[in-house]
């Protein structure tokens, strides 16, 4: 498990092997932008306020990506906004994460026309899409860089040489516009790659990924490996052994480990699953059957089914930090709780039981 400290009674815990403390429990700003023509469902307006109130919980870990929201870049440009407007003070409190890969289109431009070199993992793309990055977000650095995905063929294989990618994730490092690197969606053999060829690019030791995120939840537990078939223990295995920090994304599975969704009242419920037309990924038999078997350990426990999940998560060894996406301020409240909640041994059994009950 992680080295700890506070903030503000929130717990923190460094990244991998670097020296980046995240809060426990991490904001994930995808569905924020500008509502009026992005398909995003937090403004400014009420964004701004739920960004105030993060930092009065010690939710410090903000976590966007430059193509949020159809290619808009709108998550970013809204937090550029809010930098702007509340200074470089609290700037340098967030723990600021973003990703590239994927092309944007300009602001208020409604198709993207993108050229093959405005998206992917070469050096020119890289170099570009951090320097447009630092503009959306009106800062002049940023604190993690995600490689959003893998950039393979049909057959798997890297499509740039690893050299360049991540050479030039290198040599942001060194022009000061990002602190530390980071890998999405890679399967444990991907991330293996990437640590090696660091040795070799990277201009010192420290020039490592120190952290992996993926999805992962009670609910999706093999996504997290990126692969098909993939298993979960070999995957965090894989973290540990190469020092590299989890971050789950996707922990509350869309809305669906919230206890929203129940078997009784589907007829009548509302949320992100329904209004995506997502209720076979996300509401099968299986599912409904681990949700109503998590309740009432969750009501033993005095707390939600949304801040169990959360904790179970944190409960795993390489996870230093848990993105959970919101939309409105009960949700980050009723989050920003799972850092306080410790799961014992007889509750992680308990809680294994249900999952196997359930079946993979």
């Amino acid at each position: 498990m992680s080295q700890t400290t506070q903030f503000k009674g929130m717990k923190c815990r460094l990244v991998g092997r670097s020296g980046l403390w995240v809060s426990e429990v991490g904001l994930g700003l995808w569905k924020w932008g500008d509502p009026s023509y992005d398909g995003s469902r937090v403004g400014d307006h009420n964004g701004f306020a739920i960004l105030d109130r993060a930092l009065e919980l010690g939710v410090f870990h903000w976590d966007t990506a430059c193509s949020y929201n159809r290619g808009s870049g709108n998550s970013e440009r809204l937090l550029g906004r809010y930098f702007s407007s509340r200074g470089r003070a609290v700037r340098e409190k967030v723990v600021l994460a973003t990703k590239i890969k994927n092309p944007v289109r300009p602001e208020h431009v409604m198709e993207k026309d993108a050229t093959p070199n405005q998206g992917g993992a070469s050096r020119v793309y890289i170099r570009n899409a951090v320097d447009n990055c630092l503009q959306r977000l009106q800062t002049d650095y940023i604190d993690l860089v995600y490689l959003h995905s893998p950039v393979v063929d049909d057959e798997g294989n890297f499509v740039v040489p690893l050299e360049e990618t991540w050479g030039a994730m290198d040599d942001l490092i060194t022009q000061g516009k990002v602190c530390y690197i980071a890998v999405s969606n890679h399967s444990a053999a991907q991330m293996n790659a990437v640590q090696q060829c660091l040795e070799e690019v990277g201009k010192d030791a420290s020039r490592r990924i120190v952290a992996v995120q993926n999805r992962y939840s009670m609910l999706e537990r093999t996504a997290v490996t990126g692969e098909e078939d993939g298993s979960e223990p070999e995957f965090l295995a894989a973290c540990d052994q190469m020092k590299i920090g989890l971050v789950p994304f996707y922990p509350l599975a869309s809305g669906a480990l919230t206890g929203r969704y129940r078997r009784n009242n589907l007829d009548q419920a509302t949320g992100r699953i329904i209004d995506d037309g997502a209720q076979d990924t996300f509401l099968t038999e299986r599912n409904l059957n681990v949700i109503e078997g998590l309740i009432p350990l969750a009501e033993k426990k005095g707390i939600t089914l949304a801040q169990l999940a959360i904790a179970w998560l944190l409960a795993k060894s390489p996870v230093c930090s848990v993105i959970a996406g919101v939309t409105r301020m009960e949700h980050l409240d009723d989050n920003a709780q799972a850092s306080q909640t410790q799961l014992s041994e007889e509750d992680m059994a308990m809680i294994g039981e249900v999952l196997a009950q359930a079946g993979e």
